[in-house]
């Protein structure tokens, strides 16, 4: 069974409960939409597909860890996400991201697709997870690497 690699920062608790009630009359209002289940919104920091990477998370523990906070969102390809802002340049940078990341977590899919005016609580990205992601089982987390929270 296939299987894709990538990297992600998970929202804590709050910041998804915070966009789950907030998504709430969306979801109400395009119930033909295919909403995500909040156990797997992420933002998607590199893309490794089917390939075995060498050191995934390699450096990144070096990276201070970025205050984010979801704000708007955007469609493409029949994608309703919402944006992220914050400092994600020198995770980027030590991810080896394409120069045309566009940081975001995905909450639908579908054809006709809302706009949403959403703009979150701020919170601090603490780590970096490697995450597995099977057609049938979902995700799972294989290796975490935190990111720099000291002022030194």
């Amino acid at each position: 069974m296939p299987v894709n690699l990538f990297s992600a920062i998970f929202p804590p608790d709050d910041v998804v409960e915070e966009l789950h009630d907030a998504l709430r009359p969306f979801r109400s209002a395009y119930p033909r939409l295919r909403w995500l289940h909040p156990t797997r919104w992420h933002v998607t920091v590199r893309f490794f597909g089917g390939t075995e990477p060498v050191d995934p998370l390699g450096g990144l523990d070096r990276v201070a860890a970025p205050v984010l906070r979801l704000r708007g969102s955007g469609t493409f390809r029949q994608v309703l996400w919402i944006g992220v802002d914050g400092a994600l340049a020198e995770l980027g940078e030590a991810a080896h991201v394409p120069p045309d990341w566009h940081p975001h977590l995905t909450v639908a899919r579908g054809v006709v697709l809302p706009h949403v005016e959403f703009t979150g609580r701020e919170w601090t990205a603490t780590e970096v997870a490697l995450v597995a992601s099977r057609p049938v089982e979902g995700y799972a987390v294989l290796d975490r690497v935190p990111l720099s929270t000291s002022n030194a």
